[in-house]
């Protein structure tokens, strides 16, 4: 069996994981309109199990709290996302550095 040099196989493997994540990322893509209608369309379901009626002030203080949670939540995975990317950042500088 040949073995190949560490750095060698990183190379290698660095597009193939790439070009998978990719493809996995566009398979699940939707446009931004059909994304909103149905955060509209679960927030409007949610807001009447709550027993919110359509049109009253409590289903529109409803509807603008699920909005501010799930901006929340984006911020949160945005945190996330940034963490994740400037750990693999000093991961792969401490890498070069040995």
């Amino acid at each position: 069996m040949i073995r190949l040099p560490r750095r060698s196989f990183h190379r290698t493997a660095a597009p193939l994981v790439l070009a998978i994540l990719l493809a996995v990322t566009l398979a699940g893509c939707v446009t931004p309109a059909q994304e909103t209608a149905a955060n509209a369309q679960q927030d409007r379901q949610a807001c009447a199990a709550m027993g919110a009626s359509y049109g009253s002030s409590a289903h529109t203080q409803c509807m603008l709290q699920q909005q501010q949670r799930r901006d929340h939540e984006h911020l949160l995975f945005m945190e996330q996302a940034r963490i994740a990317q400037e750990m693999a950042r000093n991961a792969q500088e401490m890498r070069e550095a040995r």
